[in-house]
C-alpha cells in the first residue's frame, strides 16, 4: 500500500527555492530542481504555486488574504484598522530574514522579479484604499486613496532602511515603524474625519454700553475671553 506523502509547509518549498535561487540564480533553477529539493512531486509543485515567481511570492500571497480578512473584522476606526494591517504585513518581513534578505537581493537584480513585487504593493494600497472609502464615505475616495499610499509609503520606508542594515535591533525597528504611522496618522486623520483636526469655531459676543470708553470696551472683551466665558 502507498504510503501518503507529508505535506511540506509553504515556508519549506519557499526556503528551498530561494536557496537554489541564491547558490544558482533565478534564471537556471528549475521546477523540477526545486522540486527535487523539496520532495514534492513536479506535478503537486505546479498545481500548488504555479511557477517559480508564485513561489518567491507565495507567503505573501498568503497574508494578503490574512490581512484582507483582518480588515473585514476589525472593529476599529478605519485609520487605525489600516495601520495595524501595515504592521501585520511589515511583521511578515521582518520575522523571517531568511526568506526576506534573499529575496530583496533577487528582487534588485531581476526586473520581472521588482514588476511582480510592485504588483504586490500595488494590491495592498488599493484594498487599503477600498477599504477606507467603504468605512469612511464615498466622498472620501481622493482622500482614502492619499492616506492609503501614504501607509505604504511610510511601511517601505522603514522596510527598505531594515533591509540594507538587518543587524539593527528589532526593538528599535519597530520603534522607527511606530513613529512614521505616527506621522501619518497626524496628516491623516484631518483628511478622513474632516474637522476632527480643527478647533470648532468660537464666536465673540461683548455687550457694552453705546457711550462706554475704550477702557470699558477692552476689559468686556477680555473678560469674554477667559476660559470659564464658554
Amino acid at each position: 500500500m502507498a504510503v501518503a506523502q507529508a505535506r511540506v509547509s509553504t515556508r519549506e518549498v519557499v526556503l528551498a527555492a530561494v536557496g537554489l535561487f541564491t547558490e544558482y540564480g533565478f534564471e537556471r533553477t528549475t521546477m523540477d530542481g526545486i522540486a527535487t529539493a523539496t520532495g514534492v512531486s513536479r506535478r503537486s509543485l505546479f498545481r500548488r504555486f504555479g511557477s517559480k515567481e508564485d513561489i518567491l511570492f507565495s507567503e505573501h500571497d498568503e497574508l494578503f488574504t490574512t490581512v484582507a480578512r483582518y480588515l473585514d473584522a476589525s472593529p476599529d476606526d478605519p485609520l487605525t484598522a489600516v495601520h495595524s494591517a501595515a504592521r501585520m504585513v511589515f511583521q511578515g518581513y521582518l520575522r523571517d530574514p531568511e526568506i526576506t534578505l534573499p529575496r530583496y537581493r533577487l528582487v534588485r537584480a531581476h526586473p520581472r522579479l521588482r514588476d511582480r513585487e510592485v504588483a504586490m504593493t500595488a494590491r495592498y494600497q488599493s484594498a487599503f484604499s477600498h477599504y477606507l472609502t467603504e468605512r469612511s464615505g464615498a466622498g472620501l475616495s481622493l482622500a482614502s486613496g492619499v492616506v492609503a499610499a501614504s501607509v505604504i509609503a511610510a511601511h517601505n520606508h522603514v522596510l527598505r532602511s531594515w533591509l540594507r542594515d538587518p543587524g539593527e535591533e528589532e526593538e528599535a525597528v519597530w520603534a522607527r515603524f511606530d513613529d512614521a504611522m505616527a506621522y501619518v496618522s497626524t496628516a491623516a486623520r484631518p483628511l478622513l474625519e474632516p474637522g476632527s483636526g480643527a478647533r470648532p469655531g468660537r464666536v465673540l459676543v461683548a455687550l457694552y454700553p453705546s457711550d462706554a470708553d475704550n477702557d470699558e470696551v477692552l476689559r468686556r472683551i477680555g473678560s469674554a475671553l477667559e476660559p470659564d466665558a464658554f
